[in-house]
């Protein structure tokens, strides 16, 4: 019985734990994702959130921190769940169409597309950090410019056409941070029912064999 007790209650404030960075992370996603990281203060997650500032510093050190945190464990979770399905599927075309029904639906999604975007914009805002960014971008996304083309092309891609497709990938990304962009600057012409088809015509336009 007392090793059943003592058990039950180490799990219990692990649990509780688990809960107040779900609260945090939930609070700091919502708020950058509204405000951007730069106007983002901490006093306004730990409101939302329910505790307090040094409740925040118990769990990240930082805001920048808690940025990365959030991240790695919503915005590179999903890429990583989603990855996994793709691989599993044998059809070659059927594993591109997964993976652009997944991107479209980020870019539509109110919170993630904007969060890809503020990570972005926070490394180019700071050059001296620029390099670590990408280099955590690229860590975070599992290498996307490596494992995805040979999951979504095969193994057969040419270095000349590995590059290209790289390219494009790039350039997908980039297009795709723009139309967020936009759907920010002008909601009523760009509103979610008109996000998607162009989302994959752009996607249908860069990404094919």
């Amino acid at each position: 019985m007392s090793n059943m007790y003592r058990s039950r209650t180490t799990r219990r404030p692990q649990a509780r734990t688990e809960a107040t960075k779900a609260r945090i992370l939930d609070a700091a996603q919502s708020l950058f994702s509204e405000l951007g990281f730069e106007n983002t203060q901490l006093d306004e997650v730990a409101v939302r959130a329910g505790c307090s500032r040094g409740g925040i510093y118990a769990h990240y050190a930082s805001k920048e921190d808690l940025f990365l945190a959030l991240m790695e464990h919503r915005v590179s979770a999903a890429y990583r769940a989603a990855y996994k399905k793709i691989e599993e599927e044998p059809d070659l075309k059927e594993r591109r169409n997964i993976f652009k029904r997944w991107l479209v639906q980020q870019i539509c999604a109110p919170e993630s597309g904007t969060l890809t975007l503020e990570f972005k914009l926070y490394a180019i805002r700071r050059p001296e950090i620029r390099e670590k960014m990408l280099d955590l971008y690229n860590s975070l996304f599992m290498g996307i410019n490596a494992d995805l083309l040979e999951v979504l092309f095969g193994k057969k891609l040419s270095k000349t056409a590995r590059t290209a497709m790289e390219q494009r990938l790039a350039v997908l990304g980039g297009a795709l941070n723009g139309l967020i962009l936009e759907r920010h600057f002008r909601p009523a012409l760009l509103d979610p029912s008109h996000l998607q088809p162009l989302a994959e015509e752009i996607f249908d336009a860069l990404i094919h064999p």
